[in-house]
């Protein structure tokens, strides 16, 4: 197992942990030559009208606790590929990397909305933030954490199912 696979593994523990608490099911760490520094696990329910994702609780615990030259060095891992206000947060403490687990395409799947793919390392290329994003890393391993969220267990394929009806009842 690689490193980056070890530390991703984390990122969906912490997923896990997140979704049996009640909130949907993230999780993501900050780590600097190997060690984690910081986790983040998702504070935001399906009920509530907070935001609370991850990655961006993450980077919250990270503000004025270490320096801009040293967070340029750190890699963010993290369970889902991370949306625009995450990506945003993340580039504005000057990170330059982030591992992810499951693809904006597969995570895509479970959402009941359609949304556009975007290209964010080209739009954020586009306002001078330089982001190299890798992945997906045990992406199977990682799509299984959705059966968790909201503190219930539901099966993956009634969540594909579900989801998959109300995207195209909008059509």
């Amino acid at each position: 197992m690689t490193q980056d696979e070890i530390l991703i593994k984390r990122c969906i523990e912490l997923a896990i942990i997140s979704g049996k608490k009640g909130y949907n099911t993230f999780g993501a760490i900050l780590v600097h030559n190997g060690n984690i520094l910081e986790e983040g696990e998702n504070t935001e329910g399906i009920t509530k009208e907070t935001f609370g994702h991850a990655e961006f609780n993450l980077i919250h615990k990270c503000v004025g606790n270490y320096t801009n030259d040293f967070l340029s060095e750190c890699i963010v891992y993290t369970s889902t590929y991370p949306c625009v206000k995450c990506l945003m947060a993340i580039g504005s403490l000057g990170i330059k990397k982030i591992v992810y687990s499951v693809s904006q395409i597969n995570f895509k799947l479970i959402q009941p909305f359609k949304s556009p793919l975007v290209d964010y390392p080209a739009v954020l290329k586009l306002m001078g933030v330089e982001m190299e994003m890798i992945g997906p890393i045990l992406e199977e391993e990682g799509l299984k954490v959705y059966s968790y969220r909201f503190g219930k267990y539901q099966p993956m394929d009634e969540i594909l199912e579900e989801s998959a009806a109300l995207r195209n009842k909008q059509d």
